[in-house]
């Protein structure tokens, strides 16, 4: 089998390129992202160096994600590419259309083009809109209620592959993360990669705000080992799944970083986060494991797994747990 990860070089994307090239029952992974993937992500390729190809490209042209997929016959698609950060989203609209839309259905059309059999996808678990519409839990089934131009577009992007399989039969699976963690993060929430990342490195970590917003986190390597299993399945028997924990806060994570790293500075100050307020939106991933048994790490194995990539990244030895 011959894969493509759009999006590649991304924390999402790196991570599932790795696991990718891990596997044995696939043969190449074609990596497309406007940028390489970081020095630090290369080398944990480097033992199955033979397996992976990066392509310079963007989603937002159709003949990018074609030629990439003509350098070898691709056999399924992943699409982690989108543009989230929140400057981006709000100044340059056409540029998140061209991304989060219009590459989708690029990448797509792409899969109907060269016959490709699987499609996994970036939705999100902001296709729910505010808590308050739901009860105490948020399986897949419920009506969505998108409140951004982001989740508009990753309802969209799941109306149309429900499109695209019932024309041309391509199976497709969205993938409805929450908040993502991982070195590198650089999402609007991207605090939760960057404590980890810090005091991994020897540096201090403060943060204005009180440290009490609870979120559903889900680590780059969840997403990219459940990714995995859903591209070597035929199909799914949802068109999407949410992927994501139990709730958490980030004095929850600074004492699950302070358990490996006993010398970590990390502070709070005494202000509510400004987006923290309200109940927080608790979705369930119990469909990921009634349908092929993929449950999340714990946050101590995920935090072990950033703690050693920012390690990587800055040249120092890794730490043995």
């Amino acid at each position: 089998m011959n894969f493509m990860v759009l999006g590649g070089s991304g924390m999402f994307g790196r991570k599932t390129v790795l696991h990718m090239i891990q596997d044995k029952e696939i043969d190449n992974v074609v990596s497309v992202d406007i940028a390489p993937p970081p020095e630090w992500a290369l080398k944990q390729y480097e033992p199955w160096k033979d397996k992976f190809h990066y392509v310079r490209g963007t989603v937002a042209e159709l003949e990018d994600i074609l030629n990439a997929s003509k350098l070898m016959k691709i056999d399924g698609i992943v699409n982690w590419a989108f543009v989230m950060n929140l400057q981006d989203l709000n100044t340059n609209p056409r540029l998140s259309t061209k991304v989060n839309m219009l590459g989708m259905c690029n990448a797509f059309e792409v899969a109907r083009l060269i016959d490709a059999s699987r499609v996994v996808y970036a939705s999100s678990m902001t296709v729910y809109g505010p808590a308050d519409l739901y009860g105490d839990e948020v399986p897949e089934d419920v009506i969505l209620a998108p409140s951004s131009s982001y989740a508009i577009a990753k309802v969209y992007a799941e109306i149309i592959a429900a499109q695209y399989h019932q024309q041309y039969g391509i199976e497709f699976t969205g993938v409805r993360p929450t908040i993502g963690y991982g070195h590198g993060g650089k999402s609007p929430a991207s605090m939760w990669s960057d404590m980890p990342s810090a005091v991994a490195i020897g540096q201090p970590y403060r943060m204005e705000t009180d440290g009490n917003m609870s979120m559903s986190l889900v680590t780059a390597d969840d997403l990219a080992i459940f990714t995995t299993i859903l591209m070597k399945a035929k199909s799914s028997p949802r068109p999407a799944y949410n992927v994501g924990t139990p709730l958490v806060n980030f004095r929850d994570l600074a004492e699950v970083v302070k358990k490996y790293i006993p010398d970590a500075v990390i502070e709070f100050g005494d202000k509510e986060a400004p987006f923290g307020r309200g109940r927080p939106l608790n979705v369930t991933s119990k469909a990921a494991k009634e349908d092929f048994g993929f449950e999340c790490m714990s946050l101590d194995d995920g935090i072990k797994i950033h703690i050693n990539d920012a390690r990587l990244d800055a040249g120092l030895e890794p730490l043995k747990f």
